[in-house]
């Protein structure tokens, strides 16, 4: 984001220096283009244009939508339509290359449907005949397109109406062979009735289940009136009565003789033995049989129970049967509910399926009806509700063609100050103090005028000036890098002004140049240090290679300037000849200073040797001053007012 607005401070710069430039620029394009123009229109085959509408106005149909006003509009915007007309009225080669601008057509915004047709000719006779042939021509372009349309619309939807027809035949076809299978016409109605004799039959199942229960209590209950000895009395009930009623006889007797004799009569005597010689013998009969526990007056009883228990047995065979019958329908009949329940799932899918068909059928049949009335309907949708009968003359000099003009000529200058500025920035010199301050990270030393320009008096204030401002600037000046860029002029008044400054700040200053050691001889009266010597506040640090230090001599340089910030307070380090890019000196000495003093050429030093010096010292993380030399006297000026 820096870097952003420290370029857009820097076109703002370079824009400014070229602003007369761009302004003539301007000037003489929008003058051009205005003479073009105007002569353009005044000649052209535009000169005359005239004017008619179409109403678009369709019939409604359900199911079928027309073409929206727009749709129209794309199908009357096509350039065949053009060539149409140029064959109709018998255009030259010339008109016909024009028709592209000489006739429009514009969709109104309310009413929508409303279309304004243009035409422009270089004469009034063939403006208005354009225009109403254009109309002509329109509508039945717009008659024939909606034709095919509807009947590529109503044959598709002829061969779905086929294709609709032919998978209702394959249902109906599935339909048949599901009922096929399930063996009825009408699957749901008889699992309908199925269910509900299914339910009767449980129904009377249960009745059946409670009749068995009872009757087979009602057995267990006979059978057990009857015991044990009931089927031997049954088979003996003609003897045991037999006996039985002899022996009521010989009591019968033996009540009327004990009314006339007592019970030692021998008449009673005799019949008492002959009673009990059948008592014996009905006693020896019955454990015979196997009859214990039984009177005579149980067999009446016993032979009821037993008619009872048979024909309670013949009722329980019948119920049984009933049963075993009913519970093999009832077996059945959930069977084939089964069955069924199996089939119509399948049933009511092709059900849904085929109303679904049969539904889509009748829909195509309205559509195309619908598409048989729109056909009917087609050659009175588009109307010509207005015929031109007059063409207007258009006047050249126009206020239009003046603002076209500017913009254009406004274009043409972006297009050069755009040019201008990518120069500028890949070919172009540093201005001044003004774009160096842009950078936002360089505190500004100030200028210094070229040689000569000023009188010595005013140079000389100029230079206590900018001395002043270096020792206000608030950043470390312990040991302070001097890297003059290509461009920019030795100052050596400068240097003094700036030891005079310092002085009297109370700073002691000296100055250490690197020079190369090939030829270099010490000043007499200079004194050593380790590796460089002195001679009062300058010193001299002879070393053999100008692209890189040795490690030793770095060692000794930093070594040298360790004794000399002990008597000295600033240390100016200067490198000879001034940058030099590749190697690695300009970075080594990087290291060992405090910051950096930029000197740089007005309008003489290449902004790239600027970028490359600035990415150097903001890696190494030292704080910038610049100082720009060389600048035209009315700037050194203007900055000396500013500073007053």
């Amino acid at each position: 984001m820096r870097r952003f607005v420290a370029m857009q401070k820097i076109a703002g710069c370079i824009l400014g220096k070229w602003a007369k430039l761009l302004v003539f620029c301007f000037l003489l394009s929008t003058a051009a283009f205005s003479v073009v123009f105007v002569w353009h229109f005044a000649y052209s085959g535009h000169r005359f244009s005239a004017t008619n509408r179409l109403l678009y106005n369709p019939r409604k149909a359900q199911r079928i939508d027309n073409m929206s006003d727009k749709q129209l509009l794309s199908v009357l915007e096509r350039i065949s339509l053009k060539r149409r007309i140029a064959d109709k009225i018998e255009m030259g080669e010339e008109e016909r290359e024009c028709l592209g601008i000489d006739l429009e057509i514009v969709q109104e915004r309310k009413p929508t449907n409303l279309f304004t047709l243009t035409a422009r000719a270089p004469s009034w006779v063939g403006a208005v005949n354009k225009v109403n042939a254009y109309a002509e021509i329109l509508i039945d372009e717009y008659v024939s397109y909606r034709k095919r349309d509807l009947d590529n619309l109503k044959s598709s939807m002829q061969v779905r109406m086929e294709s609709v027809q032919r998978h209702i035949a394959e249902v109906e076809g599935e339909e048949t062979i599901v009922k096929g299978k399930s063996g009825v016409a009408a699957p749901v109605e008889f699992l309908t009735t199925i269910n509900s004799l299914l339910s009767d039959q449980r129904r009377n199942l249960s009745a059946l289940g409670v009749q068995i229960a009872n009757e087979e209590i009602r057995k267990s209950k006979l059978e057990s009136a009857v015991g044990d000895i009931g089927p031997a009395v049954i088979a003996n009930a003609t003897e045991i009565r037999k006996k039985s009623d002899m022996l009521a006889a010989i009591d019968a007797d033996l009540a009327k003789l004990r009314e006339v004799y007592t019970d030692i009569n021998p008449k009673v005597l005799g019949r008492l033995d002959d009673r009990k010689a059948v008592l014996e013998d009905y006693e020896k009969f019955l454990k015979e049989k196997g009859i214990q526990g039984f009177s005579v007056s149980d067999i009446g009883r016993i032979e009821r129970s037993a008619a009872e228990l048979a024909e309670v047995g013949t009722r329980l065979v019948v119920l049984y049967e009933s049963r075993r019958s009913l519970e093999q329908e009832i077996a059945d009949n959930e069977k084939k509910s089964s069955e069924l329940v199996a089939v119509i799932p399948s049933l009511e899918r092709l059900r849904v399926k085929r109303d679904d068909l049969e539904r889509t059928k009748r829909e195509l049949e309205d559509q195309m009806d619908n598409i048989t009335y729109l056909q009917m309907s087609i050659a009175n949708d588009l109307q010509l509700i207005e015929r031109a009968g007059g063409a207007g003359d258009k006047n050249p000099i126009s206020i239009k063609n003046f603002a076209l003009a500017a913009a254009c000529g406004f274009v043409c200058t972006l297009v050069l100050a755009f040019w201008l500025l990518a120069a500028e920035l890949a070919l172009g010199k540093v201005r001044g103090a003004d774009e160096l301050a842009a950078y936002g990270d360089v505190s500004i030393v100030g200028s210094l005028p070229k040689s000569g320009t000023l009188p010595d008096d005013e140079r000389k204030d100029v230079l206590g000036v900018v001395a002043l401002n270096y020792c206000n600037v608030e950043l470390p000046k312990g040991i302070v890098l001097v890297c003059r860029l290509p461009g920019s002029e030795p100052q050596r008044d400068f240097n003094a002004a700036l030891d005079w400054s310092l002085s009297m700040a109370g700073q002691r200053c000296f100055t250490l140049e690197i020079v190369s050691s090939s030829g270099f001889e010490p000043p007499e009266g200079s004194e050593p240090l380790i590796n460089a010597v002195k001679k009062g506040a300058k010193g001299w640090f002879p070393v053999a290679n100008r692209f890189s230090f040795a490690p030793t001599e770095l060692q000794m340089l930093q070594a040298d300037l360790t004794a000399i910030r002990e008597e000295f307070d600033n240390v100016f380090l200067l490198m000879p000849g001034g940058l030099r890019k590749g190697g690695s000196f300009f970075s080594q000495l990087l290291g060992v200073c405090e910051s950096v003093i930029v000197c740089v050429g007005a309008d003489m030093t290449p902004r790239s040797d600027l970028d490359y010096v600035r990415k150097h010292i903001l890696e190494a993380g030292k704080p910038m001053m610049g100082l720009v030399t060389g600048a035209a006297a009315n700037v050194v000026r203007k900055e000396m007012e500013s500073r007053k």
